[in-house]
């Protein structure tokens, strides 16, 4: 009875271990203003990639992340919430008052563009993903709305207006990659957006991958078969 418990406890622990999710933190924005790299993946003018990003307690992923459509690609101002609250506030200021930023005419020698693409890389096909983006732009009186559209074996898109924003988040949830591996996030004005310059922002965006639906207990019943052939 106590080896068929300890057993019991065994495939309890190997499903919960299958069932734990992984959360990471992405910092889009200035070179001088970038979050804890201890917790937060930086991606600055410099940067536009990374190949190993680390989860929030500091440990590699394996998941990469890159810039394959880019955005304005000189050193973005630093005009976003300084006091982010709500759901923003898990980003905390150094993600949110910095971001990077496209725009549909040429701005600052810089040719115009329409739309920026964020890919994220050898992601695991066994889970299922959401993004949580913040983007913010203060002292502003125009509508910079934009869309947020991300592809992986489904479409899911939404909208979230940076302007003057402190707290608003938008989540894109329930997606899985295809079979690459990978999820892009698109970024474009939306038909509200009547900026003259067309500006749309990214400023910071919280992944969360938990296992794919069925995934925890397919392990669990794999577990028990194996035991039960043991017996």
């Amino acid at each position: 009875m106590q080896t068929r418990h300890a057993l019991s406890a065994m495939v309890v622990l190997s499903v919960a271990a299958a069932a734990h999710a992984q959360v990471l933190f992405y910092d889009f924005g200035h070179t001088d203003r970038q979050s804890d790299p201890s917790r937060f993946n930086n991606l600055v003018p410099g940067v536009q990639s990374i190949a190993d990003s680390i989860d929030e307690n500091g440990n590699p992923t394996g998941f990469g992340i890159e810039i394959t459509n880019p955005f304005f690609l000189g050193e973005p101002s630093q005009g976003g919430s300084e006091n982010p609250t709500g759901l923003a506030a898990q980003f905390g200021a150094d993600a949110t008052d910095d971001y990077f930023f496209g725009h549909t005419t040429p701005f600052a020698g810089a040719e115009a563009n329409p739309l920026s693409i964020v890919e994220f890389q050898n992601l695991d096909l066994t889970l299922t993903y959401s993004f949580t983006i913040f983007a913010s732009r203060t002292g502003i009186t125009d509508n910079r709305e934009a869309v947020y559209e991300a592809f992986g074996t489904e479409i899911v898109s939404g909208v979230l207006n940076a302007s003057n924003n402190e707290s608003d988040v938008l989540v894109l949830s329930g997606l899985t990659p295809g079979l690459d591996g990978t999820i892009s996030i698109s970024v474009l004005p939306s038909v509200n957006n009547d900026n003259m310059n067309g500006f749309y922002y990214l400023g910071a965006i919280r992944l969360d991958a938990v296992p794919a639906p069925g995934t925890a207990a397919v392990f669990g019943v794999v577990a028990l078969a194996s035991i039960r052939r043991r017996r």
